[in-house]
């Protein structure tokens, strides 16, 4: 296989890993509610079954860590630092740029300003060796045997209705429900730039 035939697949497969970690994402939190809070709620902004902050999120740990395969304690503390992050200042692009906030950490020890904590930070070191060492070889392995054109066809397919879901949502953002159990609710409060939930 040539060069260029090898960097074309490893563009597409980093697109579905994209999506697969949005998606996941997206699954994981709707988890976490049903079982601490009994119910399930659509997360972030968009209003699809994925959230990107997973997708970006998995795709540069992959990017930036797998290099470091041999070092475990690097891959851990590299996925523990970097998705932290990637959390914080997401959680304040949203209150400056759409007046809300779309989670909170604000019941839990160690937290910042409500928007990262060191509990999930730790797991984002525990997901980022999972990632490196197991899921993201796994996934590498199923997409290896798409055909390539149909391959093609499956992003076509997702990045069009994503960026639909991203145009609308730039403009009426979808606001979490599941916060109504939490005193204050989150969905009820409209953030200033000088307030944080």
């Amino acid at each position: 296989m040539s060069a260029r035939v090898n960097k074309s697949y490893e563009r597409l497969f980093l697109i579905l890993m994209f999506f697969t970690f949005s998606i996941i994402g997206w699954l994981w939190e709707g988890l976490y509610d049903l079982l601490r809070f009994g119910t399930i709620a659509n997360h972030g902004v968009l209003f699809g079954p994925w959230l990107p902050i997973y997708g970006f999120g998995g795709v540069f740990m992959y990017l930036l860590l797998n290099r470091y395969k041999k070092y475990p304690f690097v891959v851990f503390m590299g996925s523990f630092v970097f998705c932290t992050l990637i959390e914080y200042f997401t959680g304040v692009y949203l209150e400056v740029t759409k007046g809300r906030t779309w989670w909170t950490y604000k019941d839990m020890p160690f937290n910042i300003d409500g928007k990262i904590c060191l509990l999930s930070s730790i797991f984002f070191g525990i997901a980022g060796i999972l990632l490196i060492y197991f899921i993201a070889p796994k996934l590498k392995e199923l997409y290896s045997k798409l055909n390539y054109k149909k391959a093609a066809i499956i992003i076509l397919f997702l990045m069009a209705i994503f960026t639909i879901d991203f145009m609308h949502s730039s403009k009426y953002p979808n606001i979490v429900k599941r916060y109504h159990v939490i005193d204050p609710p989150i969905k009820e409060i409209k953030l200033d730039r000088k307030s944080v939930v």
